[in-house]
């Protein structure tokens, strides 16, 4: 009898080991660069690459306008091959946006730089994500 419940314990434990694996995560690789905006660094907002498969990666523009992206954990980086990169900087990023009234609705931020680069499908900024050592690059913005 002692067999027998010792056998539907490790059966219960092979199931719940399976179960609790969660779902595979893609390689990433570490991914940091810089902003620039009309010749300057670029000092608030925020950087997201998408792969072609698997979760985005976002990172938030420093005060000297650099980045360091996270896909799964804090800087981790991003998922390996060809992403396509938007980024967003709005007076809200910027602190110039003016203290909303509780009693209204809440509005969209106006963008700081040129609404292309807001949009990964209108951006045209692309990064290829390669194994190994930290990937490094560097946007150029301009109207």
């Amino acid at each position: 009898m002692r067999l027998y419940y010792y056998g539907l314990i490790c059966i219960g434990m092979a199931i719940l080991t399976a179960g609790c694996s969660g779902p595979s995560q893609l390689e990433t690789a570490p991914v940091k660069g810089t902003v620039t905006y009309k010749g300057k660094p670029l000092t608030f907002g925020n950087v997201s690459f998408r792969p072609e498969a698997g979760s985005p990666s976002t990172g938030k523009i420093q005060e000297d306008g650099t980045f360091t992206l996270s896909t799964y954990g804090d800087g981790d980086g991003a998922i390996i091959g060809l992403n396509q990169v938007s980024i967003i900087a709005t007076e809200r990023d910027a602190g110039k946006e003016k203290e909303a009234d509780p009693n209204t609705e809440m509005t969209v931020s106006k963008s700081m730089i040129p609404k292309k680069y807001t949009s990964f499908s209108t951006s045209e900024l692309t990064a290829e994500v390669k194994a190994g050592d930290v990937n490094k690059f560097t946007f150029e913005l301009n109207d």
